[in-house]
């Protein structure tokens, strides 16, 4: 069973010269599908320095996209006061929606036009929601993906061409060998810090970043 979330102690000092400095938070959001109309959500909440905050997940009725939006919503409701949170999932219709549809969504106060009728988009009731959460805090959501490339370190556990072919991996021509590793260790927090340290620019006209192998490593 789902417990109620403890309020988040959150810090927020104002500056007269500048915007005000609130608490930053990771937000991880998921969700699995045990048939069409079931399954699991689950959000972690952690602290900017990796510290955990308050984790949370149930069983509920809906598909995958509802299920995710569902714990991307207990996630920004589980915050107590203005914050800046750095939302992660792997869901493209949660980050997409968030990005690109729900202002129009909003405008047309979450209903839309079907053969003459207007009806509520789908999922309205947890986009009311959601859009109340970011009337209160700065939210940047990333996309995350990934491949299957190795099965393991044994050749005979490496998938052939075949298997990678049905799996869906691109197969390309032969990659450049790799450099050396860098003698200096690279921080375990690496990744975290970079994705909780894009700010919105001026001089940036797209505000999607994109990531590299190379914001893991750290400069001499």
């Amino acid at each position: 069973m789902l417990k109620t979330p403890p309020k988040i102690a959150n810090v927020c000092v104002s500056h007269a010269d500048s915007a005000p400095t609130c608490s930053e938070y990771l937000l991880v959001c998921e969700a699995r599908a045990s048939s069409l109309s079931e399954g699991t959500w689950h959000f972690s909440l952690e602290s900017a320095d990796g510290n955990p905050v308050f984790d949370a997940g149930d069983v509920d009725l809906g598909d995958l996209n509802r299920l995710t939006l569902l714990a991307a919503v207990r996630g920004l409701e589980a915050i107590d006061g203005p914050s800046s949170v750095t939302l992660l999932s792997n869901n493209r219709y949660l980050v997409r929606s968030l990005s690109d549809s729900l202002p129009r969504w909003r405008e047309n106060d979450f209903v839309w036009e079907h053969f003459g009728r207007r009806i509520d988009v789908q999922h309205a009731d947890l986009w009311r929601r959601v859009d109340h959460a970011l009337s209160i805090h700065r939210v940047e959501a990333c996309l995350i993906s990934s491949r299957l490339v190795s099965m393991g370190t044994s050749r005979d556990s490496q998938p052939s061409v075949d298997d990678r072919e049905s799996l869906g991996l691109r197969v390309d021509s032969p990659h450049r060998t790799p450099p050396h590793p860098r003698s200096s260790p690279v921080p375990k927090d690496q990744l975290r810090r970079w994705l909780l340290s894009g700010k919105p620019s001026a001089a940036v006209s797209d505000s999607r970043r994109r990531f590299t192998a190379m914001d893991l490593i750290e400069s001499n």
